[in-house]
């Protein structure tokens, strides 16, 4: 039986391993030079991670680092170029573990110099050990904000101020839901404890206005200095592979994102499809562990043709959706109730949210129209950053969203003659 797995960090990890336990033949792709994902990410040559030691000492794991994946197909294609070009390989599942990306939301001022995302700078530290110099600002919402900062500390960064939208009650109503977890409750207090001990001012109940001059602007009309600002509202699902296989998709207006629909270990609407981790809804990295543990027996036993077992660690799987699904309210509830319309929407064409909103007000409500009009999504990043923002401005006007962006056959540009030497 063979199994190709997208996506290497906790989810696909897992995956792997309770498949490879059942007598499953994987093939893992990752297009980050080590295996990982952002969890798990090493640089030096004298570590290695799990799934490394994996491929090393069983004859079941292909590993297949700096890979990109261009595309899946739901007869159990997987599309790809290793740096060789486009090829392509037939398995009889796949799993996607494609994790999620940071997005912050569209603030006047911005693109601008020296301002990226938050999971930009805390990429570039962990993959490469590359870090900013001089004053570095992070502001958005969530706790994902203090971690970043809190990394950023420890590599010897001067990180000057935490802006977060969320109050400390938003915190304290989460502390229910944490009990359950005590990895996530025990990570909040050190990176607290750290970005204490480093003089870093996290200021609570803020949020960011504008970006002007190196200066970034909050709602209560400070001004914060920065060389670097990292920005980081919240997270939204890789989902562009699943589209190229056709899944169904629906749109989370907590959340602020389309995600994949499945069952609850992960069958998507295609036939050995499967979609794990962040791709079934922002969970955090521990769900999506749990998540490739749960897939590996029901892949196995729909390919057998058997029914699976019922899953387990449902005490557990109960307590991560919770309060993942809590903060997302929190966060919910605290964004904007107006953007300014003069704020760039989609950063790839320079569309401004004022363009959108006249699109919307003509009774345009799938996003496919709204990007003929505005050119939102026609970017090099095909709309993983400005649609779920363009999304947020149909929910805004009282419409609701009647379908995603429209998904090319490959998530990424390839030249016509990569595939049809391969189809040769």
């Amino acid at each position: 039986m063979s199994i190709a797995i997208v996506g290497t960090g906790p989810a696909g990890a897992a995956a792997a391993r309770e498949l490879v336990a059942r007598g499953a033949a994987v093939t893992l792709f990752d297009e980050q030079p080590r295996s990982g994902g952002n969890i798990d990410r090493v640089r030096t040559t004298t570590q290695s991670t799990a799934l490394e030691t994996l491929a090393r000492t069983s004859p079941r794991v292909e590993l297949r680092t700096a890979t990109r994946v261009l595309s899946t197909e739901a007869g159990g294609r997987v599309w790809f170029d290793g740096g060789d070009g486009a090829e392509s390989r037939d398995f009889e599942a796949i799993v996607l573990a494609c994790g999620a990306y940071d997005i912050h939301d569209p603030i006047p001022g911005l693109p601008a110099a020296g301002a990226s995302s938050a999971g930009a700078l805390q990429a570039l530290l962990k993959g490469q050990g590359i870090v900013p110099t001089g004053s570095v600002v992070i502001a958005g919402s969530g706790p994902f904000l203090t971690v970043v900062a809190a990394g950023l500390v420890r590599a010897g960064v001067r990180v000057t101020d935490v802006v977060d939208r969320l109050r400390l009650s938003d915190y304290l109503r989460l502390a229910p839901w944490g009990l359950g977890i005590p990895g996530n409750s025990l990570e909040f207090l050190q990176t607290r404890w750290r970005l204490w001990q480093a003089g870093v001012r996290v200021r609570h109940g803020v949020g960011v206005a504008e970006v002007t001059d190196n200066q970034l602007v909050t709602d209560t009309n400070a001004s914060i200095p920065f060389d670097h600002l990292g920005l980081s509202e919240r997270f939204v699902p890789q989902t562009q592979l699943a589209r190229t296989a056709g899944c169904r998709l629906e749109y989370d207006p907590i959340g602020g994102y389309w995600v994949v629909v499945t069952d609850a270990v992960g069958r998507t609407s295609q036939s050995g499809i499967y979609v794990i981790g962040e791709g079934q809804g922002i969970r955090g990295w521990r769900h999506a562990e749990l998540s490739g543990e749960r897939v590996a027996p029901a892949v196995i036993a729909d390919q057998q043709g058997h029914s699976s077992p019922r899953p387990g660690r449902r005490g557990r799987r109960r307590f991560l959706i919770g309060f993942a699904r809590g903060l997302e309210h929190r966060q919910h509830a605290r964004s904007p109730e107006r953007r300014r319309r003069d704020a760039v929407i989609c950063p790839c064409e320079g569309t401004r949210v004022e363009a959108v909103d006249e699109a919307v007000s003509l009774g345009l409500a799938d996003l496919s129209s709204v990007k003929v009009v505005t050119r939102c999504g026609m970017g090099p990043c095909q709309g993983r950053y400005c649609e779920p923002q363009v999304t947020a401005r149909i929910c805004a006007a009282g419409a609701t969203p009647r379908g995603a962006l429209n998904q090319r056959a490959f998530s990424r540009p390839v030249s016509v003659a990569e595939v049809i030497d391969d189809a040769g």
